[in-house]
């Protein structure tokens, strides 16, 4: 048998040398391959979890706001209804029924009390209630004002759209007053800041609920307060 001569050893050496380099090559490409294809993988998912954070939050976002707007609807429905009976949200004592003497045996003596000529009446705030009652010479409660905070959040639209056309509409000294008449004998105040082109639809400063009769004097033929 003839043996294989260095010239022909040397040529099968250089062909298993060839063959093993594109085996590696094709291996490391295929890897390769296989490593590009997990990462878009994961990119994908990662992608997909953003989108579906963000939708979460566009859609906590959006119920947040419709909560909001039925919170201040409810308000408002509670303002109305309560002032049918003399009252604020957020205070007992009615006008007309409630005497500011007797109340201060419970409330105590009001933090300030000052009489205001053009209101016919004692004003006595109660900075800790956020409410101010107004008063006549007898002791008689005739407004009582709500500072409540949650007002803050109604604009003066938010009010004409659930009340309708006010009945009074003025403004004076900075702010926008608008009125509505409640029942026969009570009637409401709404106070917003005077609106501007930069602030059109202002938020509400505060409101009260008026009974006009205990502001009349006709032992001075005064009828009193209408609004």
């Amino acid at each position: 048998m003839r043996l294989f001569n260095k010239k022909t050893i040397a040529k099968v050496a250089v062909i298993f040398s060839l063959f093993f380099i594109v085996g590696c090559s094709s291996q490391n490409k295929t890897s390769n391959k296989d490593a590009n294809n997990t990462k878009n993988q994961s990119e994908n998912v990662d992608s997909n979890k953003n989108t579906s954070s963000n939708t979460t939050q566009n859609s906590d976002s959006e119920s947040n706001v419709a909560q909001d707007t039925t919170s201040q609807d409810e308000l408002l429905e509670n303002i109305k209804t309560l002032a049918a009976d003399g009252k604020i949200i957020n205070s007992d004592y009615a006008v007309k029924t409630s005497n500011i003497y007797t109340m201060e045996d419970t409330l105590g003596k009001a933090d300030s009390s000052n009489w205001v000529t053009s209101a016919k009446g004692m004003y006595s705030t109660y900075s800790k209630l956020n409410v101010v009652f107004g008063s006549n010479k007898g002791g008689r409660v005739f407004e009582v004002r709500s500072l409540d905070s949650r007002l803050n959040k109604i604009s003066l639209s938010m009010v004409k759209e659930k009340f309708g056309t006010p009945q009074h509409d003025v403004t004076t000294g900075g702010e926008e007053i608008i009125g509505y008449v409640i029942s026969k004998e009570f009637k409401i105040l709404f106070v917003f800041p005077e609106p501007t082109k930069s602030t059109p639809n202002p938020f509400m400063s505060h409101y009260s609920v008026l009974y006009p009769a205990a502001t009349a004097n006709s032992m001075a033929s005064d009828p009193g307060r209408q609004w």
